[in-house]
């Protein structure tokens, strides 16, 4: 018996920031602690449905051409680049990245298609 992979093709958004940005609020408990930008990012793409969500975490990067920021037990490490990657369909990706363009306006996105593998269901 051959088995047979479904091929879907989709896309993969990336999405580049610091550990240590976060999101303005006008709240004034938000003021003092603000919430930690990729996790709203992250609760933004649960809430629109977006299949898949990660965050990888870095321990050197450049961002920008700006300066080398790398892991240090000692140190700070809000400079350190996280990236997050939400994978769906193409066009589901861009009504989200064009849904919360004022969140994201400032980041580094890069798309890329990606084949999903699974096989069928008997």
């Amino acid at each position: 018996m051959t088995e047979e992979l479904k091929i879907t093709k989709m896309g993969k958004l990336r999405i580049y920031m610091t550990t240590g940005e976060s999101i303005q609020s006008k709240n004034l408990l938000r003021k003092f602690f603000p919430k930690i930008k990729y996790l709203k990012i992250m609760e933004e793409a649960k809430v629109s449905g977006i299949m898949n969500a990660h965050v990888f975490h870095t321990h050197a990067a450049v961002q920008k051409g700006g300066k080398i920021t790398q892991y240090s037990i000692e140190g700070d490490t809000s400079g350190l680049t996280v990236c997050l990657e939400l994978v769906d369909e193409k066009a589901k990706l861009q009504r989200f990245f064009i849904t919360h363009k004022d969140i994201l306006k400032e980041n580094t996105v890069i798309y890329k298609e990606v084949e999903f593998w699974e096989y069928p269901q008997l």
